[in-house]
């Protein structure tokens, strides 16, 4: 069956290594899944992305202009729409304020492309991916680098407040990344860093904090 203009998922690809982008560019279109805009730059992509209006923006994370975690808080900012990273590597950290901030996915340039092109429809599908590697050296960070106490400016974003919730309703992992739509690897990079955060080593401890913690909001907001 023809795969219409109509029907293809809008990608916008913004990596600033033109081999790299025009080839991905090439394998994606040659699907006919697809119909892709590419960037070479932060600054290039926002000037047209409110034009494209892309369904899904796959980004790199070492570029110019504060890179892949520049825009992707521009992009959530401003816009509706599903983020991947496609990098080389990413910092633990890096991996830990891009689930911040709410990315969608992140895969690694090395694996094969049909891998790639796996990610993207998962992603476009309304589902969360995040490299295993990825996954688990945040989540290595994170049980290394506990915060002992909860700051004001340091509360718990709104997807692990959701968290906090269903782990006090007594749901496992796994069911919390059935409801969310995200994998295990994810809610447990999200869990080990609530507990972080928090100063907890455990979901008891978890489940007793949280009687005294207003998550996710500001005072004012109670």
């Amino acid at each position: 069956m023809m795969i219409t203009s109509m029907s293809r998922h809008k990608i916008m690809i913004v990596d600033d290594h033109p081999f790299f982008i025009h080839g991905l560019e090439r394998y994606l279109s040659a699907t006919g899944k697809y119909e892709i805009q590419s960037a070479l730059s932060v600054g290039e992509a926002m000037k047209s992305i409110f034009a494209f209006r892309p369904e899904l923006v796959v980004m790199d994370v070492s570029m110019a202009e504060g890179g892949g975690m520049a825009m992707l808080r521009q992009v959530k900012e401003q816009m509706d729409i599903r983020t991947m990273f496609l990098t080389v590597q990413i910092d633990p950290e890096d991996t830990i304020e891009a689930l911040r901030l709410g990315i969608d996915a992140i895969a690694l340039k090395d694996r094969d492309p049909e891998d790639i092109v796996k990610a993207i429809d998962t992603v476009l599908g309304g589902k969360t991916m995040i490299d295993p590697s990825v996954s688990e050296g945040a989540l290595r960070h994170s049980m290394r680098a506990p915060t002992p106490m909860l700051r004001q400016d340091d509360l718990l974003t709104p997807r692990e407040a959701e968290i906090v919730e269903l782990v006090c309703q007594g749901l496992k992992n796994k069911d919390i990344a059935d409801r969310h739509n995200l994998t295990e690897g994810t809610v447990k990079v999200h869990l080990h860093n609530v507990y972080r955060k928090l100063g907890v080593n455990s979901r008891a401890e978890l489940i007793v904090k949280k009687g005294g913690l207003n998550f996710g909001r500001s005072t004012d907001a109670a």
